[in-house]
């Protein structure tokens, strides 16, 4: 088959290849890749490991759509998609053994793997997977759809779930352009709620707006500085604060997160896009009876949760652009250019 494969670390690291085509192992089914989707990941990992158990050569691509080609011959009939089932996959995998497992926290399994980071990616024709966590597409849903929702979805679908929320907030959603806040922004329209974002630059404020935010706020003063977004949050809340923010930005604009929420106001966070070490103000948390959540790892029966209530909301996702297949290496350069808005696709 042909794939994309990383063989080192640094730039230009990763080349077309023709490789073996994977076999399904014990619990496993093969897909034929029709869409996979970006991610931030990618890209770091081809400079560095990041996460325990990548390892050399690799292939990735963590959200795939496709049709099951082939099963594991000792998986019963009831277990996983048959085969010319349209699916999509749920890159985490665990071992269901372990202490973590057995003892009800799976998320943090210890031998826990993610295709396209520490297992083969779908930056390739074929890609294997376990028969149960891959999940029959609804009908209505095409391929490069699906392909924007296993890890942005996902991770907007928990951070919503572990911060509270409750239909009808107001929510600040940092970093408007990112697959993760666009996926936020789909799940949180559909409950009601009011949408205030951030966002870099007059583009893509514009764009933001236009993508459905109710209010897009630009952390960029017109001198360069960084604008002052609690003051621009306090003016569109009348003084409130938000109820909730949700930030995968990071150190960015953390303690600016912090002093947007009102009284008693939460803010979950799930990514580092800007770093991994942020600092903040004691008394801007406990003074005003704020909380700051960790969002932590999701369990397996969110998933087809997820991919409901995403189909449910009755909006298409937000995609930057489709490429061929032939062309990753110019899609991952537009996401490392960071003009992109929404999410990245290749198609296949």
């Amino acid at each position: 088959m042909r794939a994309f494969v990383q063989r080192g670390f640094g730039v230009d690291v990763v080349a077309p290849e023709t490789v073996a085509d994977p076999t399904p192992g014990p619990g496993e089914l093969v897909v034929q890749v029709r869409a996979c989707a970006l991610n931030r990941l990618d890209l770091l990992q081809e400079i560095a490991p990041v996460v325990r158990g990548f390892s050399l050569p690799h292939i990735a691509g963590m959200d795939v759509a496709g049709i099951v080609v082939a099963r594991a011959a000792d998986l019963a009939p009831d277990v996983g998609p048959p085969i010319g089932a349209r699916v999509m996959i749920d890159p985490v995998s665990t071992c269901g053994i372990c202490v973590r497992c057995t003892a009800g926290n799976a998320p943090y399994c210890e031998h826990l793997r993610t295709i396209g980071s520490t297992r083969p990616g779908g930056f390739a024709e074929l890609v294997a997977a376990p028969a149960g966590r891959t999940y029959e597409l609804p009908s209505s849903m095409s391929f490069v759809d699906a392909a924007t929702m296993p890890v942005a979805a996902m991770t907007a679908y928990h951070a919503l779930e572990a911060g509270g929320h409750v239909p009808g907030e107001v929510v600040l959603v940092n970093g408007a352009a990112s697959g993760v806040s666009c996926a936020l922004l789909t799940l949180l329209l559909a409950d009601g709620s009011t949408v205030i974002t951030t966002t870099g630059g007059p583009d893509k404020v514009a764009r933001a707006t236009a993508a459905g935010y109710h209010h897009a706020i630009d952390y960029r003063a017109d001198d360069g500085r960084a604008a002052d977004v609690p003051a621009a949050v306090a003016e569109l809340t009348g003084g409130r604060g938000v109820d909730l923010v949700v930030d995968h930005v990071g150190p960015a604009l953390f303690r600016a997160s912090i002093a947007s929420l009102s009284i008693g106001g939460r803010m979950v966070f799930c990514g580092t896009t800007t770093g991994t070490e942020a600092t903040l103000s004691l008394t801007d948390v406990y003074h005003w009876g704020r909380s700051l959540i960790g969002a932590g790892g999701y369990r397996a029966e969110d998933f087809p949760k997820m991919v409901a209530a995403m189909a449910a909301a009755g909006r298409s996702p937000v995609i930057d652009r489709v490429w061929p297949f032939d062309e990753l290496l110019d899609a991952q350069r537009s996401m490392r250019d960071g003009a992109f808005f929404g999410k990245i696709v290749i198609e296949l």
